[in-house]
């Protein structure tokens, strides 16, 4: 089996592709509340365009894709997109990144179609905090979604929370309460700076180790291993609980040299690191006649361009081209 490796011997086994770059929120960290131009629809990349690039992924070595958006289950298709990413033999885990607002009417379609796990953001469980963060966000359907999902069997569930200070600093052991207790682990995630957001940034900017020894005086929590999907984040076992307590610290504890992903934008361009300007145009040479095996060729010729690492600081980003997280689903 081919390894798809980039220049500095990572290897990259893990695909995220963006169905959609629309969101059904405005999260403050993640887009502006306006001003964004969305994708057409008849832009995007269609079903079976996205199962021919994870095809070529999957012939060098990708066993992982992850559905991102904007909010994936906004795609009316999504369902055929998952099912044509579930056709590919060789791929063996397709978790999906979600708000949850549309996970109650979704949840057993897309676990038929192929979704095996789930990430819900929740960066509050106060319904006012949830709305203003979100903009209008309900909670409730949030909460029931999740319910859904985990009885139509996508499991494991994972929580991501993004640490802000002063917004959801006071509720990180309310966060990690709800989620163990379920059986679900969360993640807290460090507030990454954006173009639209590198203005207010610095004030909400709370690390992870703050967050960490806050959670330490309420639970035991044990280094663990890495296991399925774990990725950037540091995973702890929490004496008690079958979930854990994990922390991505793109700030405060760069973790780009364990990084085992690239990333396919909405309108078929494969971007090899978030924080990264260099794109190559995948869906383009498949409408001017490509096939699986010219995606494969410049599948492996791109990723050895990949970047060492990001160069984010509190304040600053890295990226020009990255305006809102939504544009390709973090």
């Amino acid at each position: 089996m081919e390894q798809l490796q980039d220049s500095l011997g990572r290897r990259i086994q893990y695909l995220r592709i963006s169905v959609v770059d629309a969101c059904n929120l405005r999260c403050v960290y993640c887009m502006p509340s306006n001003r964004l131009v969305f994708t057409k629809f008849s832009k995007l990349m269609s079903p079976s365009e996205i199962g021919t690039i994870t095809e070529a992924a999957a012939e060098v070595g990708t066993r992982t894709v992850r559905i991102t958006g904007g909010e994936p289950l906004t795609r009316p298709d999504i369902e055929d997109v998952i099912a044509r990413v579930s056709a590919v033999p060789q791929v063996e885990d397709i978790p999906i990144s979600t708000n949850g607002i549309y996970l109650m009417e979704k949840a057993d379609a897309i676990a038929s179609a192929g979704i095996t796990r789930a990430n819900v953001s929740i960066d509050s469980l106060k319904p006012e905090v949830f709305r203003e963060v979100t903009r209008g966000g309900d909670i409730s359907r949030v909460i029931a979604g999740i319910d859904a999902a985990a009885s139509a069997g996508i499991w494991p569930i994972k929580i991501n929370t993004v640490l802000m200070k002063g917004v959801n600093s006071d509720e990180l052991v309310q966060l990690a309460r709800y989620s163990l207790e379920r059986g679900y682990s969360i993640r807290f995630i460090e507030m990454m700076p954006l173009k639209s957001n590198v203005d207010f940034q610095p004030q909400l900017f709370f690390p992870a180790m703050r967050a960490r020894s806050i959670l330490e005086k309420e639970f035991r929590l044990t280094p663990g291993e890495g296991g399925i999907g774990s990725g950037p984040a540091v995973n702890y076992d929490v004496d008690g609980y079958e979930g854990r307590i994990g922390f991505i610290t793109p700030l405060s504890g760069n973790f780009c040299s364990r990084c085992n992903r690239v990333r396919i934008t909405s309108d078929g361009r494969l971007r090899m690191c978030l924080f990264g300007d260099d794109m190559v145009d995948l869906v383009g040479m498949l409408r001017n006649g490509g096939g699986r095996a010219e995606l494969i060729e410049k599948l492996r010729e791109s990723i050895l361009f990949k970047p060492e690492r990001h160069y984010l600081e509190v304040g600053k980003t890295s990226s020009e081209t990255l305006y809102a997280m939504s544009q390709i689903g973090g």
